[in-house]
């Protein structure tokens, strides 16, 4: 796994308000044998990029994590752990103090983790297609993480999901299929839909193509939302606001095949979208572009620099340029 990915993964997932299944399948994995170079180097590539000092909070912070580690690990391993804190407190974020201290406590406390989970990451750039134990077929979109049980215990099928997939369900009367994310829950008996629920972005989308699906958001309880084929949920978990409208399912789940389509879709979700396919990185003004929608589809077999032209066809004056992975909008 290239070392951007393991770097993508750290700040994408330390800090978030995930569900704790998650939290604990990625802390499995986090501090488990493989990729430990690329972890450590990713670690110190993003304490490194952090120009501040440490102040009293900082302080403050370690000093909360040193006695976090006098409870949590064993004597002999309390100094070492706190000397290396120390030692890069100076350009520490306060927000990767919880990364590091959950780095560096689960080194030596790895029973704290949860074994019934497994994890599924698609870098970006990729796709991927899993099928789960109870036979439901999964295609998980760039970027994502998809939380699930190996064995389906229990009363229900639950999984959890930070990005994009779509679910082909098996039936099973008796354990509901649930799909989690960090804003909304999509419950299934046997049908094909859609999430869309990536951290980095203020919506949560769930499209129905077959069947039907009840929708909850963390929304103050109300009545759920009942989706049939060709509805789809739009949750803006940052302005609380929820819309449900016809689409055309077929052309959503497209991406499965390598296609991207946008229907009616902000500038700001096509760039994130384009970021994700090609595994860029895309700057520029938001503001220049705020208010417009767009509705256009590539042919998976279009790369980016094709993408990148009919943008600057469909929009007028757009000019960019490609040094490296970045690209530079003006």
């Amino acid at each position: 796994m290239a070392n951007k990915t393991i770097h993508t993964l750290i700040s994408k997932f330390f800090g978030n308000d995930l569900p704790e299944a998650v939290r604990c399948a990625f802390g499995k994995w986090f501090v488990g044998g493989t990729h430990q170079q690329e972890k450590e180097e990713a670690m110190l590539e993003l304490w490194e990029q952090v120009p501040a000092e440490a102040d009293g909070r900082t302080i403050q912070e370690l000093n909360k994590l040193h006695d976090r580690i006098q409870i949590n690990s064993r004597p002999a391993v309390r100094q070492s752990i706190y000397r290396r804190m120390v030692r890069v407190a100076a350009i520490l974020l306060l927000p990767l103090i919880g990364a590091a201290s959950a780095y560096l406590i689960m080194q030596h406390e790895p029973n704290v983790l949860e074994p019934a989970w497994t994890e599924c990451f698609v870098p970006n750039g990729e796709r991927k297609q899993i099928t789960l134990s109870d036979g439901s077929e999964v295609w998980l979109n760039s970027g994502s993480l998809l939380v699930y049980s190996a064995k389906f215990e229990g009363s229900q099928r639950s999984v959890y999901l930070n990005g994009e997939a779509s679910f082909r369900v098996a039936k099973d009367l008796e354990k509901p299929f649930i799909v989690k994310t960090g804003h909304m829950e999509v419950e299934a008996l046997g049908t094909v839909f859609n999430v869309e629920a990536y951290s980095d972005s203020e919506l949560t989308i769930a499209t129905l193509e077959e069947g039907k699906v009840r929708v909850d958001t963390d929304m103050e309880k109300g009545e759920p939302i009942i989706l049939r084929p060709d509805e789809q949920v739009v949750y803006n978990n940052q302005l609380k606001t929820i819309s449900k409208v016809i689409v055309d399912a077929g052309k959503v789940l497209q991406w499965k095949h390598g296609y991207l389509t946008f229907q009616g879709a902000s500038f700001d979700y096509i760039v994130k979208t384009i970021e994700r396919r090609f595994d860029v990185t895309i700057n520029y003004e938001t503001g220049k572009f705020a208010g417009r929608s767009f509705t256009m589809k590539f042919r998976p077999d279009e790369g980016l620099n094709q993408v990148l032209d009919i943008l600057k066809e469909m929009v007028n004056g757009l000019n960019y340029r490609i040094k490296d992975n970045i690209i530079y909008i003006n």
